[in-house]
């Protein structure tokens, strides 16, 4: 029997598909999977969520900014900004609407509540001594 000492190096590797993921360690020489294993990709996003939110900012010119936030925000960047006209006309898109099934009572609503919006801001705007358009 040898005696000769042979140098084993591992990788991690991890292969997510829709429902599973696989992960496990590999040989590095030979790419040969030593050993893993297959998790629910459901409990792979509970376990990494369960602590996590979702802040959303409104920012003063008009763009909300969302970020996750929790122990597992460090591994990746989950940060995203719109402005709230784009915000509103990806809304009011027809394919979107149709997907939606947003009503015209719902969508009268959404208007008032942008009118009251953009009253708040000519107020401000007054309050600070500036002049609303």
């Amino acid at each position: 029997m040898s005696t000769e000492q042979v140098d084993l190096t591992f990788g991690a590797f991890a292969k997510c598909g829709q429902s599973t993921a696989t992960v496990g360690y590999r040989d590095a020489s030979t790419g040969s999977v030593v050993a893993s294993i297959e998790i629910p990709t459901q409990v792979i996003e509970c376990a990494v969520l369960e602590n996590a939110s979702v802040e959303i900012t409104l920012l003063g010119d008009g763009e909300i900014a969302s970020a996750v936030a929790g122990p597992a925000s460090d591994c990746f960047s989950a940060r995203t900004s719109i402005s709230i006209d784009h915000l509103v006309d990806a809304f009011v898109a027809s394919h979107n609407l149709h997907k939606e099934e947003a009503t015209e009572a719902e969508l009268r609503t959404l208007l008032e509540r942008l009118h009251k919006s953009v009253e708040a801001v000519e107020r401000t705007i007054r309050r600070l001594g500036g002049k609303a358009k």
